[in-house]
C-alpha cells in the first residue's frame, strides 16, 4: 500500500512555535540551566549563588555507576541568579571579536 502526502501535517503555528522552542532551548547552557546571554555575560561575575544543599541524583549516579561500579553518588548544586535588574540592568551582551576585545584582561 503506498500512501502519498500532498500536504504536511504541520500548520505554520505548528514550524513557527517549533522553531522558537528551538531557538530558545539553543540559548540554554546544558550544565546550569541558565540563559547563555545572562550566565555568560561580563557584566555578571558575583550575580549567581549556589545552593547551600545540594540534590543527589539518583538517575546520574546510576549511570555513573554502570560505568565504574564504586563511583560517588551524582551531586548537583543549583543556581540562583541575584542580580537586582531593576536598580542594576544589564546591557546587551556583546561578544569579543576581532574589532572588539574583551572588556577586562581578566581572562
Amino acid at each position: 500500500m503506498v500512501r502519498t502526502i500532498t500536504r504536511s501535517p504541520w500548520t505554520v503555528e505548528d514550524r513557527a512555535l517549533m522553531l522558537a522552542y528551538r531557538q530558545h532551548r539553543d540559548g540554554i547552557h546544558d550544565r546550569c540551566g541558565q540563559p547563555k546571554a545572562k550566565a555568560w555575560h561580563w557584566d555578571n561575575e558575583g550575580e549567581y549563588e549556589a545552593s547551600k544543599v545540594p540534590t543527589i541524583c539518583w538517575a546520574c549516579t546510576a549511570m555513573d555507576r554502570a560505568e565504574k561500579a564504586d563511583a560517588p553518588v551524582h551531586v548537583l548544586h543549583h543556581v540562583e541568579y541575584v542580580r537586582d535588574e531593576t536598580r542594576n540592568p544589564l546591557p546587551p551582551l556583546e561578544l569579543p571579536g576581532p574589532d572588539r576585545p574583551r572588556p577586562d584582561d581578566r581572562w
